[in-house]
């Protein structure tokens, strides 16, 4: 994940910002997107992402003594969970604006060096309600306010993460070979023990049509979401189903989906001259008269 946003980022050369979640909350991640750099060495690419529960910070090294032997690296070790507690009183009260609602949370924001990278980070303690969370930024200069509501972006991701998976079905593909090395164990798969042309190509087509099966998933998507927001008066009058609660005028994906499968089976016939009417019929069975009869 962080070697393919590194990649993207140097071909587009802007400055961005890569919001992840706690799995990617480790030192060679970190690492991996510092390399990537503008021709005036500034940071084009930096990550907020959601801290570890044990996650500890250290402050600055105290200054040199003179005396011998070699100078300490860092300071005072911090436990940033317990802060919480031991700084209750340290936390600042802001407002901020989320999804179009204003919600009022509680932050501490602490620049502390962190050992996996050995570098300062900016650790930003959250407290929303009765729920305690930390967040990591790699960028000193973002605030605290802004650092939290790109965080809070996550939901989005998860939500479209949910109709891909679930409603459209972008990851359930099929398609397999088995030329495909074995992977065992490893986390990565040699594919430099398919030597002949053959296997290759194989390979190379099945890897091919997983990428082609989620691109037309994603597109599936996207024209769900164009229809729902270009024609939601007309969704909602052909909706049959029943929802507890309306909450937006702007029907979801998946209220759009069961009305155009409700449209598509009545209307079935009328749609002959398309490609994917064609396509149906091709896979369909064939019935004789005589199975007709058999079957009567």
């Amino acid at each position: 994940m962080a070697a393919m946003a590194a990649e993207l980022v140097s071909v587009v050369g802007k400055r961005c910002i890569i919001v992840l979640d706690a799995y990617f909350a480790v030192g060679p991640v970190f690492l991996i997107l510092r390399q990537i750099l503008d021709d005036s060495g500034n940071h084009l690419l930096h990550i907020v992402t959601r801290a570890k529960s044990n996650v500890v910070g250290y402050q600055d090294p105290p200054p040199k003594t003179g005396r011998p032997g070699r100078p300490r690296k860092y300071g005072l070790k911090l436990n940033l969970m317990d802060l919480f507690e031991t700084m209750a009183e340290s936390f600042e009260q802001t407002t901020i604006e989320i999804y179009g609602q204003y919600e009022e949370v509680s932050f501490l924001c602490l620049d502390l060096i962190w050992k996996p990278i050995k570098e300062k980070i900016r650790f930003v303690l959250v407290r929303d309600g009765s729920e305690c969370f930390i967040l990591m930024c790699s960028d000193l200069t973002l605030s605290a306010q802004d650092i939290i509501r790109a965080y809070s972006y996550r939901f989005k991701i998860e939500v479209s993460f949910k109709v891909l998976k679930h409603l459209i079905g972008v990851f359930f593909y099929r398609f397999w070979t088995s030329a495909w090395p074995r992977i065992g164990k490893q986390n990565v798969s040699d594919l430099s023990a398919a030597g002949d042309p053959r296997s290759r190509r194989l390979i190379r087509q099945t890897t091919n049509a997983i990428e082609a099966f989620v691109n037309f998933g994603c597109i599936a998507t996207g024209i769900l979401q164009i229809v729902s927001l270009n024609f939601h008066e007309t969704i909602w009058k052909k909706y049959l189903g029943w929802l507890r609660t309306v909450t937006s005028t702007i029907p979801s994906e998946e209220v759009v989906k069961s009305v155009i499968q409700e449209e598509y089976y009545h209307n079935f016939r009328f749609f002959s001259n398309s490609a994917i009417y064609r396509i149906i019929m091709s896979k369909s069975r064939k019935r004789t008269v005589d199975a007709m009869l058999l079957a009567a």
